[in-house]
């Protein structure tokens, strides 16, 4: 990818003049200077005598300077590139030190005017932000979050083709991140948004500087379930399956989204096989036999010395099962055409409210976690409830999971996957405490 440079990139914020032969960046819209293409070669500071150069950062050995002046005349011989040429460009560190130039040019050219109250703003002394003499507002470079995604399935990847788009290639899903989500929300519902399809697992793949759109690329991989494609036209042309062995050769080595491509051609599996195991969501007509799981459940549990745990309330119920399944979080296992198990799973910074008041320990992290309640397995074979914990733990790399303290089966079960016993927490259904685990990557 084009960050992945092997000269030394220090971003640290200075303020001090250009020595003649410093390489300075001189942008106009979305086209950048240079002094010659093959080999990629920029004007240097010698030629704009006089001129405001603001220091940006070092490549190597080369210490890189921006021209904030747009209005005047560039020296005599400068070509200007697209970022399409630079993408591929050689030396590919001086092509990284372009696209980078190209973010911070961007920034600076829109913030020299305060946001809050319309003075004019001064570059920061100390650090890399633009600063209001009159209000104090501070503004730093902006970065935009946005993810990348590899929807994979069955040795085929998802490709599509934008709408109205000067690009016509080949192209994965991605979208920006909304506020308040994490990219993991943001990859199942751009996924549903752009195709119509509902995710069952995510896998983070890798992240990208992309400066020449002032975003920050964040890759994933991503399973869904079973169903038909429907591409937004307002987002798409097309979508379609392609199999790994139908891709080919890609020519652009640059971006993440062919990196993804790439990886997913030659071999890589990013989803490890689940004991033989299908997982997606529940689903509304499956309600009836999943609560004949649930009753099941129940009877082995009072079998194996925890009678209380759901026997004593009947618990879950059908209408918190139905609930579940209407918000998208209850999930089943299924083999040989057969529900296999069902669990409850969530991922967010308070997945659990319950698990705030932790008593006798504490959470190792205070982060983003996955939690799985109200597991069961039909009992038809073994090794259900290990290959559900193991697809959580997959999905979010850190899990806590309570359980009662006359569940023994269950208590061993987390012990065998590798969670550590942190305290007591209590739930709604019932009085009695229950022991609080969690597993972190």
């Amino acid at each position: 990818m084009i960050q992945d440079i092997r000269s030394k990139y220090d971003l640290t914020y200075r303020l001090e003049p250009p020595r003649p032969q410093d390489p300075v960046i001189c942008c106009r819209q979305s086209e950048i200077y240079a002094a010659s293409v093959a080999p990629l070669a920029f004007p240097t500071a010698g030629r704009f005598e006089g001129r405001p150069l603001t220091r940006l950062f070092r490549v190597g050995g080369d210490t890189y300077y921006l021209l904030e002046d747009e209005a005047s005349a560039l020296p005599e011989g400068l070509q200007p590139l697209s970022r399409r040429v630079l993408r591929s460009a050689m030396p590919q560190d001086r092509a990284f030190a372009a696209m980078t130039g190209m973010h911070l040019a961007h920034w600076y050219a829109h913030s020299r005017y305060c946001g809050q109250c319309g003075a004019a703003m001064r570059k920061s002394d100390t650090e890399r932000a633009m600063v209001c003499p009159g209000c104090g507002n501070t503004v730093y470079p902006a970065i935009a979050p946005a993810v990348i995604i590899g929807v994979v399935k069955n040795g085929r990847i998802l490709v599509s083709r934008y709408a109205n788009r000067g690009y016509t290639g080949l192209a994965l899903l991605a979208g920006f991140c909304e506020i308040g989500e994490t990219p993991e929300d943001t990859v199942r519902r751009e996924v549903m948004e752009e195709v119509g399809l509902r995710v069952t697992r995510t896998v983070y793949a890798g992240s990208q500087p992309w400066g020449f759109d002032r975003d920050l690329l964040l890759g994933y991989y991503c399973e869904v379930e079973d169903g038909e494609i429907h591409a937004d036209p307002g987002e798409l042309k097309e979508a379609w399956w392609m199999p790994r062995e139908e891709i080919g050769p890609l020519s652009d080595s640059a971006s993440l989204t062919f990196h993804l491509m790439a990886r997913y051609r030659d071999g890589f599996e990013p989803f490890a096989p689940d004991a033989g195991l299908t997982f997606r969501h529940a689903r509304k007509e499956e309600l009836p036999e999943i609560m004949r799981i649930y009753a099941g459940a129940r009877a082995f549990m009072a079998a194996h010395g925890n009678p209380r745990q759901w026997g004593q309330s009947g618990w879950p119920p059908e209408a918190v099962i139905d609930r579940d399944i209407d918000r998208g979080r209850l999930y089943v296992c299924t083999a040989d055409d057969r529900l296999q198990g069902v669990f409850y799973y969530d991922f967010a910074l308070d997945a659990e409210p319950g698990y705030r008041g932790i008593e006798d320990g504490q959470w190792s992290v205070d982060a983003p976690y996955g939690v799985v309640h109200r597991m069961a397995s039909a009992g038809r074979r073994g090794g259900v409830g290990a290959a559900i914990i193991a697809w959580a733990f997959r999905q979010a790399g850190y899990l806590r999971i309570d359980t009662h303290p006359d569940n023994r089966v269950m208590q061993a079960l987390l012990s065998r996957c590798g969670f550590t016993r942190r305290g007591i927490i209590h739930v709604t259904e019932d009085n009695d405490p229950r022991y609080a685990y969690e597993k972190i990557s």
